[in-house]
Formats: C-alpha cells, structure tokens, sequence
C-alpha cells in the first residue's frame, strides 16, 4: 500500500538517488538536457525543502517525491512550482496520491494553480494529464555555433533598447498576448507593474533588450539575460525572451535576421547555448523555434488548484 508524507532528513538521500537517474534518462532521451548535477549540493537542497516536498513509500521503499514552492509576484497569483527534478513517480497511482496531498497544503498557501515541469514526450505527460494538467508552454535547447547573420530587411536596423521606447515596447507586449490567445484587457495596476519592470531591465547590466527601429517606430524585440545555474540546463546558457515581431513587417524575415545577430553577440561572448520558452497557445512560435534550431526538451504543464 502506497503512503504519503512530507520529507525528512532521512529520506533525502534515496530522492537524490531517484532524482539523479530521472536527469540521467532525460538527458538519453533528449540530449540537449544537461545530465550532471552535483549530488551533495542537491542533497543539502533537499534537507531545506522538507516541508515543500512529499515523498511516497510502498513497504518502506521510496516510490515517488514531488516538490512545490509556492511563489508570485505583482502581475501573477500564487502558484506551485514543479522543476523538472521536482517530481519522480514509479507509476500513475503513486503521482495521484502525491498531488493529491501536496494540492491541499498549496491551496491553504494560497496557491490558484500548480505548474510543473516534464520531459516533452507523451509517456511523461500522460500521467499528469490524466489528472487535468494540460501543456501550458515548452523550453527549446540549441547549441550555439558559428553560423551566417541575414540582413534585416531595408531600412531597418537593431540598436539597444531605451527608456523612451517604452510605450512602443508596451505595444508589442501586447502582440505577444495576441499571439498566445491572451488578448483581453490588462487592468491599470498590471500595466504600471510591467512599466516598471521594463524600465529596471532596461537598467539590468546582465540584460540586453535589443529592438528593431524602422522609420523611427520600434518595430521587433528580444531580451536576453544568463541564465542563471539550474539542473538539467549546461553551463553558459543564454535564455532568449519576449521574441516578437510587429505584425506590419511579419512575413519579411525581420525575426530570423533579428535572432541571427543577437545570437552571434551571444556566441561571441563565450556561451554555448540558448534557450527559451513559447507557449502552446501561439502558433507561429510553436512553428518558429524548431524550425529555427530549437530543440523542445521540457513542457511545462498547468492545472488548476481551486
């Protein structure tokens, strides 16, 4: 019979165990996972997260764990989150007892949903959609190589971001929500909010907000910042954001040029990989990256808590 608990201290090293085996068969399935991980760092992680983590057993032998950290910000409710080494499980019953009461300790948080993270492939995501989550977005891999730069179009060119083309970026901000099937109103406070988190990126020296102008209009984005250390990504790994391009010049290759050369800046500062995200939702990305080079490695999936 399977029982369900939090951790404790003593359970630490068989999740270890579990966690790293799981990393080693994503990385054979996908190899732009990064395999190596740092066992005794992993370990003191996990003796600090035991009220946030619920482990199976079935007769005394760990059969699952999943861990949640309940987090938000001042544009997103509480929400769970799941890493990709946040959660292992020998089969679907033992995941449904896990979420099941690791739910009710994020509902007493606070927490509206429960995102986690999985391997892109049906025998990860079935299980979990068999309880009601659903792909919400996928990480894409690519590994930095020297490659030829296309011109943008005529009469457009990249520079860097500047304060004074805030308002402009707040309109392609909105073309992404379009693009993602999230087109409705966003309230006056959320709007303030991602203002102010704009102009202090654009203050951030670790981010480079490159943008394409045209005729004086702001007409494409992308921002790029290190990504920081995080288990199953390598080391000098680039993440590649907020890629959008004005639907007035869409079509003319503006996206491929813009992407070629801030990836050539990247290659050139010494790192070797890139990664970003796109939701399911949006067609043209889900199209874009892998025909671009990105490989999909990690789905992430969504389900509601309330």
């Amino acid at each position: 019979m399977t029982t369900v608990r939090t951790l404790q201290p003593n359970d630490a090293r068989a999740v270890v165990e579990r966690i790293v085996h799981q990393l080693s068969d994503d990385a054979r399935r996908r190899p732009l996972v990064n395999a190596h991980l740092d066992g005794e760092v992993l370990y003191e992680t996990i003796l600090h997260a035991t009220t946030s983590t619920w482990v199976a057993f079935d007769d005394g032998t760990v059969v699952g764990h999943l861990y949640g950290a309940v987090l938000g910000d001042p544009t997103h409710a509480l929400a769970a989150w799941t890493g990709p080494d946040g959660a292992s499980f020998d089969d679907a019953d033992v995941l449904t007892q896990l979420v099941r009461d690791a739910s009710a300790s994020w509902r007493r948080a606070g927490a509206a949903q429960h995102f986690s993270w999985t391997l892109d492939d049906d025998e990860h995501i079935d299980p979990w959609r068999s309880l009601g989550y659903e792909p919400l977005s996928v990480r894409g891999v690519m590994k930095l190589l020297e490659r030829d730069v296309r011109a943008l179009p005529a009469g457009l060119s990249l520079r860097a971001a500047r304060p004074a083309d805030i308002d402009q970026v707040l309109e392609l901000d909105h073309v992404i929500d379009v693009a993602q099937g999230e087109p409705g109103a966003v309230s006056r406070k959320d709007r303030h909010a991602i203002r102010r988190e704009i102009l202090e990126l654009l203050e951030d020296p670790e981010v480079k907000h490159y943008v394409v102008e045209g005729d004086g209009n702001v007409l494409a984005q992308a921002i790029t910042f290190p990504l920081p250390a995080r288990r199953g990504s390598f080391d000098e790994t680039l993440h590649l954001s907020e890629v959008v391009v004005h639907p007035s010049v869409q079509g003319h290759g503006v996206a491929s040029a813009m992407i070629d050369a801030v990836l050539d800046d990247a290659r050139r500062e010494g790192y070797h990989y890139v990664e970003a995200q796109w939701r399911v939702t949006n067609e043209q990305a889900s199209s874009f990256w892998p025909r671009y080079g990105l490989a999909p490695t990690y789905v992430r999936l969504a389900r509601s808590l309330t």
